[in-house]
């Protein structure tokens, strides 16, 4: 029996002003259900100011009891609701937002059920409880008609949609989608559970960690002051401008910004959504041309703004020789309170640029791979500086970033419920919210992860990574013969790229996934690596070259699982390549190995879970690795099933999508009492 579900829920406000819509807050209530199934449409108050519908929830559950499908827009909002609130379900679930997702191909549009509704012109929402709502009054005192009415019709129009995306699915062009539908709702069902179980965070670790980096913080900016005032004199300098921290480091500014862009050519291609091609200076005509279009810095010595006395406002006379009732900024001084007058001596360390690359929109670069570049060759002081500055913005995100969103968002028992989104990016990989947790800081330098802990009693976090699989993907998918050698022959290719650029291994990432994704270069290191990259691996340039053309004759790219692509607006650029060379390369790599693998692992790795009844529970999963958090005494059986899972993978993808794999997929699996510090278990 297929049944059609959709919960109306009450939120309160969180701490930082903001709502929770998620069942784990505990203020928020469960206000209505709606079904609509063979019995036909039913709707029961499980928590109202006017109504409670006594005996409902016995109902329900007969319902979901006698369902086989259960069909919502955006279910996995509406599953965790009930699921929390006490009734069972272990059927099948279609999502009709991934669903409409799923047959965009790719393409940016709204999801809303009322938008996907809309497009397809079976109905749209009832508004009447929005303008309730904005007069600020919450769901369960809204009145009970006006609520059910809007409920029944919410239901109605998912299942119009639901019936609409089926007969899509049929359709010839759309059939092969049908296998990634089957997919993404099973992956929905393991990250229901994931965001319910939650991750547990250690409150004394992380406490411990911000006082650690505020210290730090609070030190380096100090050190950093000093040397900036000895350096500038008293000119003030946002250091998060990367404009003014150029002056500091270059002592040079453009004479005027459009001329500078114009003569470097810096900027976006509208076109093709790259970077515009530069032109070409010899090092002298560039030192001349950056000579001619600059002007130096100078130190200061500030002095009081007289007209303000030092207040930077300043009372403005109206011609009758009154005061405004406002202050207005002094103009002399624009509101700092102090005038600056320059000395005869230059300011900053005076560094000169080598090369176009060098070059940003409104000056020189100060990037973090430039700022590094420089302390790799600089001495002293400057060093010092360059040093402590890369720290200091490192741990001012770390804190902002990371420490903060953890703190935000983690509830009063001390568990964090990302909210996980497979609707959200262009490839299908897997994002996350409140906070996003698929972008945690690796290694111990900012160790964020020791405050992830086990939830139990001498339990531990178990997590197994696949050893780099975005070049595994893009060497299958290529069928790369040198690819498959290296592979074959354990090559590292990240060390592999750190040794020609001449960067750590962690850091040679980022410049691996450049060829495979089609990014730009910038730097002349990274310009070299390309090209080497590229003629070692003919058979990944070759199916590059293959893509363009496939997105410009069909004006769309498939991957072998069926998932789609489409480039409506792709065409062949003058110089060879195509518009949106960087998404038509990026988009099967990245989609393949993270949306496609890795849900198929957490599959694997879940039905694997349930089967064998374990006490330990999924937590996460972070583009290519999967989380658990373990039971004591289950850590030798969490092993046994992570790494079944891994390697049931390649038969998954025969039995999915009749994909013939041959490709080696290893894996790493580690365990420990945090995210952070683990060891290495043996794979065997």
């Amino acid at each position: 029996m297929i049944t059609t579900v959709d919960v109306e829920t009450s939120w309160q406000r969180n701490e930082n002003g903001g709502y929770d819509p998620s069942p784990f807050h505990k203020d928020n209530i469960l206000v209505s259900v709606g079904l609509d199934s063979k019995y036909g449409e039913e709707y029961y108050f499980t928590n109202h100011s006017e109504r409670i519908d006594r005996g409902c929830a016995v109902r329900i559950q007969e319902v979901l009891n006698n369902t086989t499908l259960l069909v919502g827009h955006n279910i996995k909002f509406d599953l965790m609701w009930l699921l929390e609130a006490g009734f069972k379900y272990t059927g099948r679930v279609y999502d009709t937002m991934l669903g409409e997702y799923i047959l965009n191909k790719g393409i940016r549009k709204s999801l809303t059920l009322e938008m996907c509704c809309r497009r397809r012109k079976i109905g749209s929402k009832d508004s009447s409880v929005k303008e309730w709502m904005d007069r600020g009054v919450s769901f369960e005192n809204i009145p009970v008609d006006i609520v059910e009415e809007y409920g029944k019709i919410d239901v109605q129009i998912t299942r119009r949609l639901f019936d609409s995306q089926m007969a899509d699915f049929k359709l010839e062009k759309n059939k092969d989608l049908l296998m990634t539908a089957k997919m993404m709702n099973e992956f929905l069902v393991v990250l229901s559970d994931m965001e319910r179980n939650g991750i547990n965070i250690n409150i004394e670790d992380l406490n411990n960690v911000e006082r650690e980096f505020r210290a730090e913080f609070a030190y380096l900016k100090q050190k950093i002051d000093k040397i900036v005032y000895k350096q500038m004199g008293d000119t003030k300098i946002n250091l998060s401008s990367p404009e003014q921290l150029s002056w500091l480091i270059y002592s040079l500014k453009p004479k005027d910004k459009k001329e500078w862009s114009k003569i470097f050519n810096i900027g976006i291609d509208k076109s093709t959504g790259k970077s515009k091609k530069r032109p070409q200076y010899s090092r002298l005509q560039f030192r001349n041309l950056v000579a001619d279009n600059t002007v130096p810095i100078f130190r200061t010595v500030a002095s009081q703004c007289l007209p303000c006395n030092g207040k930077g406002v300043i009372k403005r006379i109206k011609k009758d020789g009154s005061p405004f009732k406002n202050y207005s900024k002094c103009s002399d001084c624009d509101g700092d309170g102090y005038v600056y007058t320059e000395m005869a001596k230059y300011a900053g360390f005076r560094q000169r640029p080598r090369s176009i690359f060098d070059v940003a929109e409104s000056g020189f670069k100060t990037d973090k791979l430039t700022l590094n570049k420089i302390a790799a060759e600089a001495e002293g002081e400057f060093k010092d500086f360059i040093d402590s500055i890369v720290r200091h913005n490192a741990v001012d995100t770390y804190l902002n970033t990371f420490v903060e969103g953890l703190k935000n968002f983690t509830n009063e028992k001390g568990f964090l419920h990302p909210k996980f989104m497979q609707a959200v990016t262009a490839t299908g990989r897997l994002s996350s919210r409140d906070p996003n947790f698929q972008n945690q800081p690796r290694g111990k330098t900012f160790p964020i992860r020791k405050v992830v802990t086990s939830r139990f009693d001498k339990g531990s976090i178990l997590e197994i990574d696949f050893a780099q699989l975005e070049f595994r993907t893009a060497v299958y998918l290529a069928q790369d013969s040198q690819g498959m050698e290296d592979i074959k022959n354990n090559i590292d290719v990240h060390q592999y790229t750190a040794d020609i650029i001449g960067v750590s291994r962690q850091d040679a990432k980022a410049h691996t996934f450049k060829p495979l994704y089609g990014g730009v270069t910038g730097t002349e290191d990274e310009k070299r690596y390309y090209t080497k990259f590229l003629e070692k691996y003919k058979g990944i340039k070759s199916w590059h070259d293959k893509l363009q053309s496939e997105a410009i004759r069909y004006k769309r790219i498939k991957l072998p699982t069926g998932r789609e692509y489409s480039f409506p607006y792709a065409e062949r650029t003058p110089w060879g390549g195509s518009t949106y060379g960087t998404q038509i390369k990026n988009y099967p790599v990245q989609g393949f190995a993270t949306a496609d693998i890795v849900p198929l692992a957490c599959i694997n790795i879940y039905k694997l879970m349930r089967k064998q009844s374990v006490k330990s529970l999924l937590v996460n999963t972070v583009h290519d690795s999967i989380v658990a958090d373990v039971y004591p005494g289950e850590e030798d059986v969490m092993s046994k099933i992570f790494n079944q899972g891994t390697a049931d993978v390649i038969p998954a993808l025969k039995q999915y999508y009749n994909i013939d794999f041959n490709i080696p997929l290893d894996t790493e699996l580690k365990i420990g009492y945090d995210w952070l510090n683990m060891k290495e278990v043996n794979n065997d």
